[in-house]
């Protein structure tokens, strides 16, 4: 016995009972809802599905009462804020589970401030805390250079929505009081950064980028800005994204890339990459689904984490698709990013999906003690050097005593990635419904969510199934690697890991010769961050190409 004292046939009758309402009350709904056959027929094409007349005749009734019901909850309405009643979870080997924090950079050397704004703006947030610590620039400096920046750079490259000028300078002056007491509260404290504008933020505008939006103002604050504010870091702007986080195109226009104004700055996490980019915040807070954070650092030229799937808290975020959205930092360097995430990782009641696992970060790691991947290049032989294909980073990687595996990693299959629009369609169905998305001129979501609407409960989780399937498939080609280096974002593995959940980490590296900007994709083990922002950080300290800057004059 089970289900409150139902037998399983019980409850299984009862349950039918209840869905598939008495014939009169069927008919009545259809009559209501005026389907007809050659409806159904139409249906049956999108379906895949071949009926007879009678068929038809029995689908009609049935779909009329699960019509009935179904726009019943769309009538009542589902803000975007609630999620679904599963729970998605990356399968791999993990490390034991609980929170936990043992971060040890690069011990910083102490320094004297530059006496040049610009230089001071494109400092690391490590060369930052120390000029911070050592009473050599005061927050409320700090927050100023930062704002006069954002107030002459942000219209050019269209990068900042909301600039959050009078409570910046509030938070400023309140970190000013407590480190002049001696209350240091570590790292981060004194800190300005810019966060993509899905977060929100208590009293201010939260557009999501989006102009049914435009003034949506909400009442608490995203957890990662809570975090980062208790943690003493000062919110100063509130970024750009693709309207509903797709693309760099927003109601205020194309986000620039500030190495080449001719470009957009990629998306959607566009305006946290960019800003970061030219020196506008010392740091940002972007969040990727399918390649949002990883595709605007790699236009952009800065170090971007896409953490594993479930690390940060997604509470207060705009919500594209509950089970693949991460949140991750885009900084200047890999230790920033090391020390931003070790702030916001860790679980949260208020996102079901958040889960608590260990962060240990350390400045080096033996490369001699790792197995390391690099994706098969097309045509590669037994005995090929297949360091020479991941350019400047395999040499560094190389002398400093790394060994290479070729790896084969299977494309993710056709239709599995439906997952994400299928999701998104249910997540914007009111705007969808009631026409308010085609106010987003120029987006390509209007028509995505149209079609997946038209998508079947099966089809989703068809997709889902075969998600389950991928993730099998990449762990078992992953075998016992503990990483894979790969060149720019990574190719196809981009979307497999944003399926699977796995974390990616982008480092640019400068210019090849022909003097393209190029960089570096690395891919890691579930909740092993660590181990890539080490390596991320050993890549850095050989080439000192996240010392580059962009020339701003060219900025239209």
């Amino acid at each position: 016995m089970g289900f409150d004292g139902l037998s399983r046939k019980n409850f299984l009758i009862v349950s039918l009972a209840a869905a598939f309402a008495p014939f009169d009350a069927l008919a009545q709904n259809a009559s209501r809802t005026n389907y007809t056959l050659e409806d159904v027929k139409g249906a049956e094409k999108l379906s895949g599905l071949t009926l007879t007349d009678d068929q038809r005749k029995d689908v009609l009734q049935a779909l009329a009462g699960s019509r009935s019901g179904l726009d019943s909850i769309r009538k009542t309405g589902l803000d975007n804020t609630v999620p679904p009643a599963f729970n998605f979870v990356p399968h791999g080997k993990k490390p034991k589970s609980g929170f936990k924090n043992d971060v040890k950079p690069t011990p910083p050397k102490t320094f004297t401030k530059p006496t040049n704004h610009e230089d001071i703006a494109f400092l690391t947030v490590v060369e930052l805390g120390v000029l911070i610590r050592t009473h050599q620039i005061k927050p409320s400096e700090l927050t100023e250079i930062f704002l006069a920046r954002l107030k002459q750079y942000g219209p050019k490259l269209r990068n900042v929505i909301t600039l959050l000028e009078d409570s910046a300078m509030a938070q400023a002056l309140v970190a000013d009081d407590e480190i002049a007491k001696g209350k240091y509260r570590g790292p981060l404290h004194g800190i300005p950064f810019g966060a993509k504008d899905l977060f929100a933020f208590k009293g201010h505008l939260t557009t999501w980028g989006a102009e049914p939006y435009k003034n949506q103002v909400l009442n608490y604050n995203a957890a990662v800005i809570d975090k980062l504010i208790a943690a003493g870091a000062i919110l100063v702007a509130k970024t750009s994204l693709g309207a509903l986080a797709y693309g760099d195109v927003w109601f205020g226009g194309l986000t620039l890339n500030p190495w080449n104004p001719k470009q957009g700055s990629s998306g959607s996490s566009a305006g946290s990459a960019a800003g970061t980019a030219a020196g506008l915040f010392a740091f940002s807070i972007g969040t990727e689904t399918l390649g949002s954070i990883i595709s605007p650092s790699t236009r952009c030229r800065v170090t971007g984490l896409r953490p594993t799937f479930g690390r940060v808290s997604r509470f207060g975020a705009m919500a594209l698709s509950w089970t693949m959205d991460k949140v991750g930092p885009i900084c200047k360097t890999s230790e920033d990013c090391a020390i931003v995430f070790s702030v916001i990782h860790g679980a949260d009641d208020r996102d079901p999906m958040s889960v608590d696992f260990p962060f240990t970060y350390r400045s080096t790691v033996d490369l001699k003690k790792l197995k390391i991947g690099v994706p098969m290049p097309v045509g590669y032989k037994d005995g090929d050097d297949i360091a020479k294909d991941l350019g400047p980073a395999g040499t560094i990687l190389k002398n400093l005593g790394a060994t290479f595996i070729p790896v084969k990693i299977s494309p993710p299959s056709q239709g599995v990635s439906e997952v994400l629009t299928i999701e998104a369609s249910a997540a914007f169905d009111e705007i969808t419904h009631d026409g308010r998305v085609d106010s987003m001129k120029g987006s390509l979501w209007p028509p995505a969510f149209r079609a997946s609407s038209m998508l079947t409960g099966v089809d989703y989780i068809q997709a889902m199934r075969a998600r389950t399937t991928l993730m099998h498939k990449f762990e078992a080609e992953l075998g016992d690697l503990d990483l894979i280096v790969a060149n720019a974002s990574g190719g196809d593995i981009l979307v497999t890991t944003n399926l699977t959940g796995h974390p990616q980490m982008f480092i640019p590296m400068g210019l090849n010769d022909q003097g393209r900007p190029i960089g570096t994709s690395l891919i890691g083990r579930l909740y092993e961050e660590g181990t890539l922002l080490a390596i991320g950080n050993m890549l850095q300290q050989a080439t000192g190409a996240f010392r580059k800057r962009p020339d701003l004059s060219q900025l239209p």
